[in-house]
């Protein structure tokens, strides 16, 4: 499974969804093809890809249950106005802004799937501290990058401990093949970094080797969960 289609897989049964930052128009196909929403409001910040998006979708046959705006982030939408709202292709802080700028939008809908490009962690940490519950996640390989889908849902959650904001729990308690090889990839990382600079006498090295050192215990143990 691509991330796209991990994306789509994500989505609930709904009758209008969002796809913020739609670019090509993919998703907004793949939830029309199948019906999984009778209506997609398609937005981005530029005219360039809402064009192409337009485009793409009107040769698909699908421009008719489409609704093409311009504009930033959710602020082209009303509150209630789709029970989905989809963001994706971007970076987790960007995300967690976008979500931050117009958090009565968000806390409205139903159901968010989220896919952040970076700073995965940035964006568990957001939605665990502004009423979000993560409900869901999944992982996706592509081209040696690991991509992390999240499926969001407005609700009140204990914080977990710091740890997941990093590396999700939901694929670390599914015992998730690819989450435990995203780990050891994470574990070599930070094992070669305290190697190229384990003879370092520099305080603020020593104190980076430490927390090295600890992370990647914290790791071992999230890999014998």
């Amino acid at each position: 499974m691509n991330r796209l289609e991990c994306i789509k897989s994500m989505c609930m049964k709904c009758k209008t969804a969002a796809d913020i930052g739609t670019d090509h128009g993919y998703v907004a196909e793949m939830l029309l093809h199948d019906d999984t929403c009778e209506k997609v409001i398609a937005t981005d910040l530029n005219e360039g890809p809402l064009k192409r998006a337009t485009e793409y979708l009107t040769a698909k046959g699908l421009a008719h249950r489409c609704d093409f705006r311009l504009g930033s982030g959710l602020e082209v939408l009303g509150e209630g106005e789709a029970e989905l709202l989809i963001i994706a292709g971007m970076g987790g802080d960007l995300i967690s802004a976008i979500l931050e700028t117009s958090k009565k939008t968000a806390l409205k809908a139903a159901e968010l799937v989220l896919q952040p490009m970076s700073a995965a962690e940035v964006l568990r940490k957001y939605l665990y501290e502004n009423g979000f519950k993560i409900a869901d996640e999944k992982i996706v390989k592509e081209y040696h990058h690991y991509y992390f889908i999240m499926k969001a849902i407005p609700g009140e959650t204990e914080k977990p401990d710091e740890i997941y904001y990093e590396f999700s729990r939901h694929l670390i308690e599914k015992k998730d093949p690819l989450m435990q090889e995203y780990l050891k990839k994470v574990l070599k990382t930070n094992e070669n970094i305290i190697a190229s600079i384990e003879k370092n006498s520099n305080e603020e090295y020593n104190e980076k080797i430490n927390g090295l050192k600890e992370k990647n215990n914290k790791i071992r143990e999230l890999m014998s969960y």
